[in-house]
């Protein structure tokens, strides 16, 4: 659809700002006949649709488009959808299965949600979803419930669990491990062991590890200084400086494996580009002749995707679950983990809930504040102070 169709009641589609490979859809609507002030150019379209984050247009068009094909076949108007129509939707969720073989999470149903009310929001309209966060209230509490002896009712995927430092010490040792009986290349080891250390080190989110460049990286004598240029709770892309110091051993000292992993894309005659980044099965890596893996069509290297770094997490824990029974099940584990495993290992060193917050770019300290409670809950117990 034309940006400046402004006939049509289904949200514009506005083009993809360059280099993407999809049109994502606007929430700008067009209820109201052409006229020039309800009119876009394509070039100021294109701007619009750029001042949302790649995830987040990716997500409105993800879960705007059955929302819209939904609506469709039932007669429905999907903008603006009347709070009846949300509820109605909700409970159509609670009943679909998913690739999972199950209904989606209540935690997913919330975040379609949120997703439909950002889109009615950009596109200045109403959304009451009263009645669709009750239903999501009930449903919520029905897959929370258990009657005695029966298995507790699906409660969908839960967010990862948490690597603590032990178990990130367990998957660096089965990298090395796999890399000396050569199962898996040196420079695939070495890529694999600073991705978990540097991603625990950063209290990183994937796409803010997947996006870093060598030339985001400044070293000193105090150790390695960050650039993360835009992150999840930095849409603006303004910015943000992420210290990290000397670790005390040397196969889990970011610093260092930093350092050694830059010399090993020098010596392959790599100096800018994408820090972490694809490696065949001889070792060679994405940006030099002969490698083997997929290259864009622009012929530059492209960073490792959100998925492989959680493929390489679980294949790490798969690898070293034999030696460390403390890990779970791979398919438990997600990139959060390492994430999360930071905040807690944190909090039970006793750094303030600001210092963490701060350090992992969280916006606000209530999601840390969960972290820390779970870190001190041995360390400040209030059966302390009393005399059983």
């Amino acid at each position: 659809m034309n940006p400046q169709d402004a006939t049509s009641a289904v949200p514009a589609v506005l083009p993809a700002p360059a280099g993407e490979r999809a049109p994502i859809r606007s929430a700008a609507p067009a209820l109201v006949p052409a006229d020039p002030d309800h009119q876009l150019s394509e070039d100021a379209a294109a701007l619009v649709a750029r001042g949302l984050a790649a995830n987040t247009r990716a997500a409105y068009e993800r879960h705007w488009a059955p929302f819209e094909r939904w609506c469709h076949l039932r007669g429905r108007t999907p903008l603006p959808a009347t709070a009846a129509t949300l509820a109605e939707y909700v409970h159509h969720l609670t009943r679909t299965t998913t690739q999972y073989g199950g209904p989606p999470s209540a935690s997913t149903i919330n975040h379609v949600l949120g997703c439909l009310q950002a889109a009615h929001k950009h596109a200045g309209q109403v959304c009451d979803v009263r009645l669709a966060r009750l239903a999501l209230r009930a449903y919520r509490r029905d897959a929370n419930a258990s009657d005695g002896d029966i298995a507790p009712r699906r409660r969908g995927r839960r967010r990862s669990a948490p690597i603590a430092v032990a178990q990130l010490r367990s998957l660096v040792h089965a990298i090395l491990t796999a890399v000396a009986q050569g199962t898996v290349h040196p420079v695939k080891g070495q890529r694999d062991q600073l991705a978990l250390v540097l991603g625990f080190a950063m209290a990183a989110r994937s796409a803010e590890v997947a996006a870093l460049n060598i030339a985001d990286l400044a070293f000193s004598d105090r150790g390695l200084t960050i650039t993360v240029r835009s992150s999840k709770t930095d849409q603006d892309a303004a910015g943000a400086t992420v210290r990290i110091k000397y670790g005390r051993r040397l196969e889990t000292c970011p610093v260092r494996l930093t350092q050694a992993w830059i010399d090993t894309l020098a010596a392959h005659g790599i100096s800018s580009g994408p820090l972490l980044r694809g490696v065949d099965a001889r070792g060679r890596l994405a940006g030099t002749p002969h490698y083997a893996g997929r290259t864009p069509p622009d012929g530059r290297p492209a960073p490792l995707t959100n998925t492989a770094l959680n493929d390489l997490l679980r294949t790490a824990v798969r690898r070293a679950r034999t030696a460390d029974p403390e890990l779970a099940d791979p398919e438990d584990y997600s990139w959060h983990g390492l994430r999360a495993g930071f905040a807690t290992a944190a909090a039970e060193g006793g750094a303030a809930p600001s210092a963490i917050a701060d350090h992992g770019r969280w916006k606000g300290l209530l999601m840390v504040m969960h972290y820390w409670r779970g870190g001190t809950a041995w360390n400040n117990h209030a059966l302390d102070k009393v005399d059983l």
